[in-house]
């Protein structure tokens, strides 16, 4: 039973999409938002926008494509290996629906007293999956403004973006692509159409590209987008890893419990993400019996009523999330759901030597031990 709360901009769009004059409406938008990127980043190659450096390396880790590719656990994982190789990096992050002025920089860090509102979803998520390494999380819209407070304030060296392959206004050192697996570009269209941020001619500024979610892919639509991003920038190298399942983490204990937990077991799925079909396969994978999903839009804040809802249908099964949407639970969350709410932490798997291959791109001639982290 899947229960789907309130429509979303792509649920929307398809609605729209199912008659002839809402495609032909659908595909002059995109003309005209397609003209719009190509023009702006034209200007800044010619230079009549202005690109600024912030005298410290800065790596971008960005989309052709609007979400669902996992660049938020690369970002940590990148973040983690360099701590441990001994760098000074932060996160620099816009902060999508944060309650802030567009120009204010918000500073996560242990030092720093900050509003949760003030930073959005993904910050704060980032800012829990780091907080033991003391990485700061910098949320502006404006990166340039958050780069130099994470280079004034905390002596950073290397900034790593999450998000941002198409925010010129900052100069980087190497922009990293994420395309997911199961959703090619080369298949897809631009926004509103599609869900295409630029044009596929856009991967020729990627330094590497990585492709993610392999395990949602065969070997051989694998071989054709491999040979796609080749066409267009034969030069990056192309990096596969998967997203494996690792542990159920109890969200109100903190306790790690093992996959095997729900095996055989009827669970309830909730997700406010742009890619709950990839959650709900990796529970069915473990043999959890998927009772009743939930899917919430992209980055939705649950509220307390829609959780009192959630308990009430329940009828006591375990309700099993992700940690990006379980950064957006109310703060009382625990006082509505009467326990039996578990987090799915997953670990990322590069295949062959793709690990080795993307630290060097992000730190070149420094080597990376292998790091695991949970998303």
């Amino acid at each position: 039973m899947v229960n789907k709360k309130k429509w979303s901009m792509e649920e929307f769009r398809n609605a729209i999409k199912e008659h002839a004059a809402g495609r032909l409406f659908l595909g002059l938008l995109s003309a005209f938002y397609l003209s719009g990127i190509k023009i702006r980043a034209a200007l800044y190659s010619a230079g009549l926008l202005k690109s600024r450096t912030l005298g410290e390396r800065v790596v971008c880790f960005g989309n052709l494509s609007a979400g669902g590719t996992g660049k938020t656990s690369m970002v940590v994982t990148a973040a983690r290996a360099l701590k441990q190789q001994g760098f000074n990096p932060a996160v620099l992050i816009r902060g999508y629906k944060r309650r802030a002025p567009k120009n204010k920089v918000t500073v996560l860090h242990a030092s720093v007293k900050f509003q949760p509102e003030e930073a959005g979803d993904e910050a704060l998520m980032l800012y829990n999956m780091l907080e033991d390494t003391g990485v700061p999380v910098l949320v502006c819209a404006d990166r340039c403004l958050s780069g130099l407070a994470a280079v004034e304030k905390f002596k950073s060296d290397i900034l790593l973006m999450d998000d941002g392959y198409q925010f010129f206004k900052l100069r980087r050192d190497a922009d990293i692509v994420l395309i997911n697996a199961a959703a090619p570009f080369y298949a897809d269209a631009p926004l509103p159409l599609g869900n295409l941020r630029e044009s596929p001619a856009g991967l020729k500024r990627a330094a590497a590209v990585i492709v993610s979610h392999c395990e949602h892919a065969t070997q051989k639509s694998l071989d054709i987008l491999r040979a796609e991003i080749k066409k267009i920038n034969p030069g990056a190298p192309v990096i596969e890893s998967m997203h494996s399942p690792d542990v159920f983490i109890d969200a109100l204990t903190h306790e790690r419990v093992p996959l095997s937990k729900f095996r055989g077991r009827s669970v309830v799925a909730l997700s406010g993400i742009g890619d709950p079909e990839s959650f709900e396969a990796a529970l069915a994978s473990l043999k959890a019996e998927l009772a009743h999903i939930w899917r919430y839009p992209d980055h939705y804040q649950f509220t307390g009523e829609e959780l009192a809802a959630l308990e009430a249908t329940r009828n006591g099964l375990p309700v099993i999330t992700t940690y990006k949407d379980f950064a957006r639970f109310p703060v009382d969350w625990a006082r509505t759901l009467k326990g039996g709410v578990y987090i799915l932490s997953v670990k990322i798997v590069f295949l062959s030597n793709g690990y080795s291959v993307l630290m060097d791109v992000i730190a070149p001639g420094r080597a990376a031990g292998k790091v695991k982290v949970e998303v």
